[in-house]
């Protein structure tokens, strides 16, 4: 059974205000995608490879409507994408409890009633869901760790129960060990859940871990597309050769 597409992006090409430029010039934009084009489909992990400045992040805030200056088609079938990023201590309002955090997006979301006990009683499924005990609803951020706090991060993503979360660079910032826990914690939320994951990351050997298709990103277009073990095997771009040898997972030729 084919899988159904849940964002459908043709030709997308996102622009920043350049401030460098002479402000009595005419285009005061910077091109940072050019035109990308991709399909996610429903229920997979979907790995969005490269290196710094290549235009992942850039991609990641577009389908969550936190850049508007676009051109190109983007089409979502549930429009509910939810994202986690990379710092979870910037991430998170350092003056409020974990337990307020976690009812924040449902205070704001006013298509529903979330009375207290709702918002509460949600909050704590959260907190299980996360692998995070109850009484540290309690807690500030900076009582936490840094796992613990990018788990809450995670959690304040799934309050709403979006159909795609997407994860910007969520383990970059953290030491070893607890990046192979919150990587084992987002595999565990996408197969009970059913949750779209759209993963970014520049460490491609985490991408083959957990991924179903990577996408190689360079200088704000796709430069390959694929199946991890494919594309790994017989990269069809230089570029990303070039990442898999800088990597050490293949040898350079002589």
């Amino acid at each position: 059974m084919e899988q159904e597409k849940v964002i459908q992006i043709k030709d997308l090409k996102v622009y920043y205000k350049d401030h460098k430029k002479n402000p009595l010039s005419r285009d005061h934009r910077r091109q940072v995608l050019k035109g990308v084009s991709l399909d996610i489909y429903e229920g997979e992990i979907l790995g969005i490879a490269g290196e710094s400045g290549c235009g992942k992040s850039t991609l990641a805030k577009a389908l969550v409507g936190m850049n508007k200056d676009i051109e190109g088609e983007l089409i979502q079938k549930y429009n509910d994408a939810q994202m986690v990023f990379q710092d979870p201590y910037s991430s998170l309002n350092p003056t409020k409890k974990i337990g307020w955090l976690l009812e924040e997006p449902l205070r704001a979301d006013k298509s529903r009633n979330w009375t207290k006990e709702k918002r509460q009683k949600r909050a704590k499924e959260i907190m299980r869901a996360i692998g995070l005990q109850e009484n540290m609803m309690d807690r500030y951020p900076s009582q936490l760790s840094g796992g613990q706090r990018q788990r809450v991060s995670i959690g304040v993503a799934l309050m709403k129960s979006p159909k795609v979360l997407i994860a910007d660079e969520p383990v970059s910032a953290l030491d070893v060990t607890i990046q192979a826990q919150i990587l084992e914690l987002l595999q565990k939320l996408h197969q009970d859940m059913g949750i779209t994951i759209l993963f970014i990351s520049h460490d491609l050997r985490v991408i083959y871990q957990i991924c179903d298709h990577v996408a190689v990103m360079h200088e704000g277009i796709i430069e390959e597309y694929g199946v991890p073990r494919a594309v790994y095997k017989d990269p069809k771009s230089p570029y990303t050769m070039q990442l898999l040898e800088a990597a050490g997972i293949r040898q350079p030729k002589v």
